[in-house]
Order: C-alpha cells, then structure tokens, then sequence
C-alpha cells in the first residue's frame, strides 16, 4: 500500500475537486481544490448536509441520493449546485465510487467533483434558443411541415395542426396526403416524388381540407435542406392559402369576358395591348375608321401623322415602361386618308400583387375642338397684336403730348432771345432771362423722357427664396402645348442641388418665358432639321447661370437686340428682350446673347445666390 504521504500527494496532484468519504459516507479528507473552491475548513465541510455549500433547492435531493448509494453502495452520480468563496453557486458533475476491500466491503468513497456549469448554461441557452425557435415557427404566417431524408413527413407547426385539426401522429410519413383533396392527391404525390429524386424543390397548388371539413386552395412549396457535403437532410415545406386569390382570379375571367361583349359593342374606338405593349384587340369600330381589316403593332404607327410620330412613340414607350397611365393627343390618318385629331388615353390592369397584366386604351375624336381651339388661338393673337398696337398709339399720343409742350415753349423762347440778342444795342439782360426759361424747358423735357423710360421698367420686385430649376420646370409646363405645337424638342441639363436665389418670382418667370418664346419663334422658319431647345443651370461662382439655346437662325448682331423696340421679326414689336433686360438688371444680374458654334443662339442670364448660399 501507499504511504500516507503519498496518498495526500495523490489526491492534491488531482486537478478536480476530489474528497474522501468513510463507508457511512462522511466526509474524511480533501484535497486543495475543494478547500479553495468552498472557502471552507475541513470541519465544516463534514457537516456539508446542513450548510450553504450546497443549493437549497438541489439539496434535499442529493442527501436522498447519496443516501440511497451508501446503503446500497452503488455508485453516486448526480448533478448539483454547488456554492464558492465568492458567495456565487456553480454546476457541478459530482460521481462517487465505493473503494471495496478483499471481501467485497466498503472501505471508503472515492468523490470526484467536476465543474460542469459553462456546459450547463450553454445547454440552458440551446433549450431556450430551440424553444423561441420553436415559438417562431408557430408564429410564422403559413402553415410549415418538415419531412425527413427519406421523404416522410415527421412533424408540422402549430399553425398547420390547427388549420386540420390533426395531430402530429396523424400526418406522419404519407398519412398527411389524406387530407389533400382526392381530385388533387395523384398530381401531388407524383410532383413530389419526382422532385424528391431529383433533390429540387417543389412548387403545386393543390386543395386542403381544413379542420371544418371545407377544402381551400394552398400553395406548397417544399424545399430541401443540405448538410455540409451537400448531402439531404431534411425537407422543409411552406403552405400559403390562395383560395382566395383563387376566387378572384376567377372571378376576374369572368369579368374579362364580359368586358369582352362590352369591348366590341362600346360605341367608340378601343384596343387592348399585353404587358410588353403589343397589341392584343382592336374593336371593329377603329378598324373601320382606319380602313383596315386588322391591326399589328409594327403596322399602328402607319397610321400616326408624320410630324406626331416620334413624339407619341416615346411618350408611349417611357409612360408604359414606367408602368402609369398615359394621355396624348395624336392625328391619326382616316380610310379617305384624312387626318383628325385623336386623344388616346390607357390605362393598365393590374392583379392582385400590383402587376401589369394588360393595357385598356381609348381614343377620342378631338378634332373639332382642336379646329375651335387653334381658331380661338388666331383670335386671341389678332387682340393680342390690336392691343399692342393701341398701346403704341397711346404711347406714341402720349409722349407727343408730353414733350411738345416743352419743346413748344423752347422753339418760342429761343426766337424772342434772338430778337433781343438782334437789338442795337443788344438787350442781354432779356436775353440771359429768356435763356434761363430755355434750360428750364429743356430740363423739363427731359423729365417727360425720364418718365417715360420708366414706363419701360418693372416695378420693385418683391424677392424671395426661389428654386431656378422647380421654375424651369413649371415655365416648361405652362408652355407645353405651344412647344407640341411648334415640334420643339425639349432638353434640359439642370446641376442637381442648385443653391437658391432671392428673387421675384413672376418676373423671373416671365423673363424665362420670354425667352423660351423668343426661341420657338427663331425656329419657325426651319424645316431641314430638329429643333432642339436646351434650358440649363449650374453654379458660376456666387452666381447662377441659366441659358437657353436654340437652333434658329441667329442673328448678325446680338448687342442690339436687347434694345427696345430692336427686332428681327416682321412682326414683332421688339420689347421682350428688353424688358428681359430690365428685369435682370434689377435683381442685380446680367444678360447676353451669343452665336452657337452651329445654329441658333444661345441666350445667358445671371442672378447672384441669395446671401448665405453662395458656393
């Protein structure tokens, strides 16, 4: 045998908690460790079974226990709570083996105490981690089962046994095909099979039963789960109820078909187009006005008037690209081969997710109000001209009036100095006095022009912080229908995050208008090319700079045309640039015109940054 000296040295070279028990099972000695670990002398730990070492809740169980393996003398093996120095309690695996002697009798308890609290904690963690899983899965908005490598169904959530009202027993392996309908049971078991052979998902919608007896249509989709070396180890499915998607379908045939009677009886001219824009039904009333027994995509734009065609092509294309309504207005050419004005308007259908799934269009004969619109306009524009003309007259009376008066009095007074400048000997005296009436004529003459060049100015303006490129954008609008009318080709280059200005809004505004007119009207006259119209903004500086180019055809000299009443046109008045000029000018900016490099001519403007944003 070991001495005692090398028993001790035995059990304190153990790195567990090691301790030795009588037969009866108290406590005789220790090694290090367990005096370390409990803080406690080896007198009180003989009295461990009324003491705090071990967890009150833990210990009336342990004493019966160990108890029961003193007087049986099996082996000890259990799992408890065991309190440390620093007060706090840790798990611990605690496996006592009776040492027996020749005869078979206990000699003594060998106790190994191993600290098994981490793994407890992390197995404590993976119960509550499958439990919140297993809630989430329950949770979830659709009915899920799983089944195993070989296919068989093995367990459902909660969701899908209370749609059956089945248990998990009841669907186990392939008892769950008796719930499908039995109309649907052969298609789905042979779908599954084939894309349980072949490891690919599976995607049927087939009916089933719920708890209440009643079928509802589900879509299934059964996915495989792979192990690290791509192997099956599991098949997880999705049940989603489309019955009711399925009825509105349905419903929705039904409705088509209908809309189909309604399409060809509907007194006005309709056509259909699928989702890519083709067209699918032309009502006989448009092929009739057409003059056409039928009508294909590639074959519709034939009938658009040249001038409209490319504008209505790429409306159509961004609008329905866009997936949006879209309103246009187009001349379309009639079977005598007459054009007439048309308003075309589609709409699309959309399913149940938002899709597209087909355009409805309308087309409206509007030529007889075009024709009442473009009289109305010539008529407005005849006022318009008989107005300015008036007001010229008035001006022109006006300023007649105005500086006779003083010239009248300058003529007058000028030949009565003459008269005493002729005396012998001259009277100067009159003289210097007749003058004095002369340079007070003429400064009043002079204030009568002052007057009237305010005429030609613009009130104060009333500032604000304004966006150039929102009023851009908003000219361009109110505009639209004469930049159609003129075929413009509209294009603008506007730098993203232009800092403000501060400036009158209507008369920046009429400024832009005034230019945008004064380009359609220098392209009027071209007819070999495009006309193109380019509005652009940036930053130049502590200013902003804002240009509109236009492929007209220029001028010979672009000083003068900011003159008043200095004009290329026939009929023009020449005051728009002018008072362009003007407006400009007041708000502390400038304006010029310069030759473009082709055609046209580009005309500039700049306003300073309103105070605190300039760059």
């Amino acid at each position: 045998m070991l001495n005692e000296l090398t028993y001790q040295q035995i059990i304190g070279g153990i790195s567990g908690l090691v301790a030795v028990l009588t037969p009866d099972g108290a406590v005789q000695s220790v090694n290090q460790q367990v005096l370390d670990y409990f803080g406690k002398t080896l007198e009180e730990l003989k009295q461990w079974a009324s003491t705090d070492a071990v967890h009150p809740e833990d210990l009336p169980r342990v004493i019966a226990v160990w108890s029961q393996s003193v007087r049986s003398g099996h082996p000890y093996d259990i799992e408890l709570r065991q309190r440390g120095a620093d007060g706090l309690y840790r798990w611990f695996h605690v496996q006592g083996l009776p040492v027996r002697d020749a005869d078979g009798r206990t000699v003594c308890w060998c106790v190994l105490q191993t600290d098994i609290d981490q793994r407890k904690r992390a197995e404590e963690a993976l119960r509550e981690s499958e439990n919140e899983l297993r809630q989430l899965v329950d949770s979830l908005p659709g009915m899920i089962v799983v089944a195993d490598s070989t296919g068989q169904q093995e367990s459902a959530n909660k969701r899908f046994l209370d749609y059956t009202g089945a248990t998990v027993d009841d669907v186990r392996g392939l008892d769950g095909l008796k719930l499908i309908h039995s109309d649907d049971q052969d298609a789905v078991m042979t779908e599954w099979l084939q894309c349980f052979a072949l490891g690919q998902p599976l995607e049927v919608d087939h009916r089933l039963k719920r708890f209440d007896g009643v079928y509802r249509w589900m879509h299934a989709h059964i996915a495989p789960l792979r192990d690290d070396r791509g192997r099956i180890v599991r098949w997880h499915g999705l049940l989603t109820d489309i019955d009711d998607q399925r009825r509105a379908e349905e419903k929705l045939r039904l409705s088509e078909r209908e809309l189909r009677l309604t399409f060809e009886t509907i007194p006005a001219m309709v056509y259909t187009m699928n989702v890519d824009g083709d067209l699918e039904l032309v009502n006989e009333r448009l092929l009739a006005f057409l003059g056409t027994a039928s009508l294909a995509f590639n074959e519709w734009s034939d009938f658009i008037h040249p001038d409209d065609r490319a504008r209505v092509l790429a409306i159509w294309k961004s609008t329905t690209e866009a997936r949006e309504a879209y309103d246009v207005e187009l001349r379309l050419r009639r079977s005598d081969g007459i054009y007439r004005w048309f308003s075309s308007r589609g709409t699309p259908m959309r399913d149940a997710e938002g899709r597209v799934v087909r355009w409805y269009a309308l087309l409206t004969d509007i030529d007889d109000r075009k024709s009442a619109e473009d009289a109305l306009r010539r008529t407005q524009t005849r006022l318009s001209r008989a107005r300015q003309v008036a007001t010229v007259a008035e001006l022109s009376a006006s300023i007649a009036h105005e500086i006779n008066q003083p010239l009248a009095s300058v003529v007058t007074n000028a030949h009565a100095c003459e008269t005493w400048l002729s005396h012998d000997p001259p009277n100067l005296e009159r003289a210097l006095t007749t003058l004095e009436r002369i340079i007070r004529d003429g400064h009043s003459a002079a204030e009568v022009v002052r007057r009237i060049r305010a005429l030609f100015k613009e009130a104060a303006p009333v500032k604000a912080l304004l966006d150039m490129n929102q009023l851009v954008v908003e000219v361009l609008r109110v505009l639209s229908d004469e930049l159609r009318d003129s075929s413009v080709a509209v294009e603008t280059v506007l730098e993203a995050d232009l800092p403000r200005i501060e400036a009158d809004r209507v008369q920046i505004q009429q400024t832009l208008i005034n230019l945008v007119h004064n380009a359609i009207e220098a392209m009027a006259g071209v007819t070999d090319r495009a006309r193109p119209l380019v509005l652009s903004s940036r930053v130049q500086g502590e200013e902003l700079l804002i240009q509109v180019r236009d492929g007209g055809f220029g001028v010979e000299d672009p000083t003068l045309i900011f003159e008043p009443f200095v004009t290329t046109k026939a009929s023009g008045m020449g005051m728009g640039l002018s008072i362009c000029r003007s407006i400009v000018e007041a708000h502390g900016g400038r304006v010029w015109a310069t030759p473009n490099e082709d055609t046209g001519m580009t005309f500039s403007f700049t306003l300073p940054l309103a105070v605190g944003d300039a760059v």
